[in-house]
């Protein structure tokens, strides 16, 4: 049984107030080295390539990469690390160092509950919402040292289970929560900044009413379905993406030929202001034609 809305919320912000410097010690840190991980390695690319003979988009270009690798794995670094320091009462050197270890086996975690739920959400929407609600707290459960990689997907979705009414309301409670803040004029957002952590440690906390609840849950084996949802969207990402280099190549060698024509002037004003909400009827139907255009000179190659 989970402890009531009150009991929990009112459990969550004692934590909070009792974790608030090292979870915001971790989210500065983080924060600081994921901005770095972009920027470094463009600028130095950037010196590089102004010092020196070499191609400036090859160096520019190599920058890139180096700067998506590098965000890739901070970022990483920064999640685990807030997520140990909103779930723990420990320093916050211990939460960033305790999460680099645990880094690797976050990732992949991480991946195979988006993996999951990304193909619940190619098939129509709602099997997706089902599955980010049922491995949810797989992140938590690993991080904690429970199971590792598909066990802890398996022991997330073995007690979110029975609770998953009362878990779902739970989430969308401290999202709403965490999200009203910024709705407030001018000082908003600094009201958030010092509230939105209060999101972290309520789900923590919520981790840990499931696993009081049910140290020992049926845990079926998830093995097959995640395969085959990872499978779904996959195939459905290279679908979409062989139609949209298919697309744009049939209306680059329609344009080549003449039979496509940039937008003029006045339709162009009105594709922009149909996409401003401010357009009239007659900028609907501009446009409207216009992209009809698109489709016939696509489907004519």
């Amino acid at each position: 049984m989970l402890p009531s809305v009150e009991d929990w919320l009112s459990a969550s912000w004692a934590d909070y107030k009792r974790r608030w410097a090292p979870l915001m010690g971790v989210l500065l840190v983080g924060s600081v080295a994921t901005m770095s991980a972009v920027g470094f390695p463009i600028l130095a690319a950037a010196a590089f390539a102004y010092s020196s003979t070499v191609n400036l988009w090859v160096v520019l270009g190599a920058g890139w990469v180096v700067s998506t690798l590098a965000v890739l794995v901070v970022s990483t670094w920064a999640q685990a690390a807030t997520i140990r320091a909103a779930s723990f009462d420990e320093p916050a050197g211990d939460s960033l160092r305790l999460g680099w270890r645990q880094t690797p086996a976050f990732a992949w975690v991480i991946s195979l509950a988006m993996l999951a739920a990304g193909g619940g959400f190619v098939l129509l929407v709602v099997p997706g919402l089902i599955l980010t609600v049922l491995f949810f707290f797989a992140v938590f459960y690993q991080l904690s040292g429970e199971a590792e990689g598909m066990g802890a997907l398996e022991l997330s979705y073995g007690r979110v289970r029975p609770h998953f009414g009362a878990v779902t309301s739970r989430l969308l409670l401290i999202l709403t929560l965490g999200w009203a803040p910024s709705l407030i004029p001018w000082i908003g957002w600094l009201i958030a900044l010092a509230f939105g952590p209060f999101v972290f440690v309520a789900c923590a906390r919520l981790a840990a009413d499931l696993k009081a609840a049910m140290p020992a849950p049926d845990r079926p084996s998830l093995r097959a379905p995640v395969a085959a949802l990872s499978a779904v969207l996959l195939l459905a990402t290279v679908g979409v993406t062989w139609a949209a280099a298919r697309t744009a190549f049939a209306l680059g060698e329609s344009y080549a030929s003449g039979n496509l024509a940039l937008p003029d002037a006045e339709t162009a004003r009105s594709m922009r202001a149909v996409l401003e909400g401010t357009g009239t009827e007659e900028d609907a139907q501009r446009s409207t034609a216009y992209v009809l255009s698109l489709s016939s000179a696509t489907a004519a190659r």
